[in-house]
């Protein structure tokens, strides 16, 4: 074999190697990515639910208080209707991106909590625990708070629900007047949800600024 092949085909049957008995790690920090733009949009879903929440919550408060200004009060209760419809679907949509989200973390932090074994310079092993515990706890945080505002988001809706349904055949000024304890409970998990996807957001936004991936410089000229 000629020598310049010789030597190409050793760089090649020895990358492969390493690709074949390596460690896997060069996929790392892709995985550490993926979990990144997950929290990212979570993020994103949280901040429009409590806009759905908000807006539910008003016409759910507008129908309570009698605010029906010149419209008909069987419009104010359609409108109050469609702005559960939309506090639903945006509920499915944030439980649909935290399921992938708390998917995407387990292998980054197992993986990352083996490695550090694995370092033999005392000093870094050292550092790389004391990372590993920051970044698991902004993470954990951003899962909690997510977690607690899933689950109690479908109790909101739930709970809108049961007002339409109590109100759909029955809507005078006396069946309002039966409602208003029951919204004060449904005022208090809009505010405790609120807070929730708050939270969620601000932890959010802790783990990706402190975890994302260096940006590449732009070329110059560009």
């Amino acid at each position: 074999m000629h020598p310049r092949k010789q030597r190409l085909s050793f760089v090649v049957l020895s990358l492969l190697t390493a690709c074949a008995s390596g460690s896997g790690r060069q996929h790392d920090p892709a995985k550490v990515d993926d979990l990144i733009t997950t929290v990212e949009q979570v993020h994103v879903e949280a901040e429009r639910a409590r806009d759905a929440i908000a807006a539910s919550f008003e016409r759910l408060n507008a129908l309570a208080a009698g605010r029906f200004g010149t419209d008909p009060a069987a419009v104010v209760y359609a409108r109050f209707v469609q702005s559960i419809d939309a506090a639903e679907q945006q509920a499915l949509r944030f439980r649909e991106h935290v399921a992938p989200m708390l998917e995407a973390s387990e292998p980054v932090f197992t993986s990352w909590r083996e490695d550090i074994a694995t370092i033999s310079s005392e000093r870094l092993r050292q550092r790389s625990e004391l990372r590993y515990a920051v970044a698991k706890e902004r993470y954990d945080a951003v899962a909690t708070s997510a977690v607690q505002a899933r689950d109690r988001f479908d109790g909101y809706v739930a709970a809108l629900r049961d007002h339409a349904t109590f109100l759909a055949h029955d809507l005078n000024p006396s069946s309002i007047d039966e409602i208003q304890e029951e919204v004060k409970l449904v005022a208090q998990t809009a505010q405790q949800l609120d807070r929730e996807l708050e939270a969620t957001m601000a932890a959010a936004h802790a783990y990706v600024d402190g975890s994302s991936l260096p940006v590449a410089a732009p070329l110059k000229g560009n």
